[in-house]
């Protein structure tokens, strides 16, 4: 998934001649479509089982991420890119769901993605290296295993669940640490956004790009199987958001390609922490995890919608990438302080209830 998610933008505007606001368009339009599917089909790993949605989604993942090899103009592009959006958006609620209910840790269930990400964007550079639609090819041929993959899970035992229609008290149960995903991660949206730009900007070609992204994943991996499973959610959870804060300031620093490098291993540590500290946070505060999960994911994707329209905005006034990068800064604290603030109330309502039992 990220294989793609990376080349995009570059054949957009390098080989498609469109402009950066188009990208920001095309971004939004993807989050927007993963933001729905989300929703929709956390709920319904709860309802008809974890299994039968993970398997729909990586189907339809795979079919719609093998058809980015066809396209050949914007328009195609975009409606390709919301039925990849759609599909992406349909499996991990149920399968952080599953995974749960499979004893299997948190830390090293996410840290396969991480992987997952470093492996897929540096073989993705080298194939784009020869011809970018070969990234996409990389994407299908990844997702394909991954759906045969899913194939072979077992069955796990769980109770039906009901779920209404609009979950409100699962939003109200994890208000906290969704309010705080979305302020962060849609900031960072709005960098990654044109985040690919910025790298060519500096002087990277397509391996070099690829060698960036894989430099994020390595930290990932290391902090999510030897650290996050041993601390409770709402201290990794705030360790993420400050941590995020400095490496966005980081960024603005970067004069060449080289020093950006640095920073992706900082930037891996504080998404560690603050994605596992979430998914911890979802999936041992409810009983309805896929939903819980789902949101989870749907906050991520209306962040990707929200951070398209911030870079838009942004680059339309000041047209720079650093504004950017200082508007996640900020908004990265405002995202800390708001969640300390809640967390504490969160503790102490606990310790009056147990006090009272």
């Amino acid at each position: 998934m990220l294989s793609a998610f990376t080349y995009i933008p570059i054949l957009a505007r390098e080989h498609l001649s469109a402009d950066e606001l188009f990208i920001t368009l095309l971004v939004g339009a993807y989050a927007t479509a993963s933001f729905i599917a989300s929703y929709i089909f956390g709920r319904a790993g709860d309802i008809y089982g974890r299994r039968i949605v993970v398997r729909i989604g990586l189907l339809a993942a795979t079919t719609s991420f093998g058809l980015l090899m066809f396209v050949r103009s914007l328009d195609v592009l975009l409606v390709v890119r919301i039925l990849g959006g759609f599909s992406v958006g349909m499996y991990p609620g149920a399968l952080a769901a599953y995974a749960f209910e499979s004893d299997m840790k948190m830390g090293r269930f996410a840290s396969f993605g991480a992987a997952g990400w470093g492996i897929g964007t540096l073989l993705a550079g080298f194939a784009a290296g020869y011809n970018i639609y070969f990234a996409f090819l990389m994407s299908t041929l990844f997702l394909m295993a991954a759906f045969a993959s899913a194939m072979t899970l077992p069955k796990t035992e769980r109770e039906r669940i009901h779920v209404p229609l609009f979950p409100i008290e699962t939003l109200k149960r994890n208000w906290s640490v969704y309010t705080a995903v979305l302020i962060r991660h849609s900031t960072a949206s709005a960098i990654w956004t044109l985040w690919p730009l910025f790298l060519t900007d500096l002087g990277g070609d397509p391996f070099i790009i690829g060698i960036v992204q894989m430099s994020n994943a390595i930290p990932q991996v290391i902090v999510m199987i030897a650290i996050t499973d041993r601390f409770d959610c709402r201290f990794l959870i705030s360790i993420g958001m400050i941590s995020s804060a400095i490496t966005f300031f980081w960024f603005t620093l970067a004069t060449n390609i080289l020093e950006i490098i640095p920073t992706q291993f900082l930037l891996g540590f504080s998404w560690a922490c603050l994605y596992v500290g979430s998914l911890k946070y979802v999936t041992e505060r409810n009983e309805d995890r896929s939903t819980a999960s789902g949101l989870l994911s749907s906050i991520l994707s209306l962040s990707m919608v929200l951070g398209p329209i911030m870079a838009a905005v942004i680059y339309s006034i000041w047209p720079a990438y650093i504004p950017i990068m200082y508007n996640a800064v900020l908004f990265s604290l405002i995202g800390y302080v708001i969640f300390v603030v809640a967390s504490r109330r969160e503790v102490a309502n606990e310790r009056t209830t147990e006090n009272l039992m």
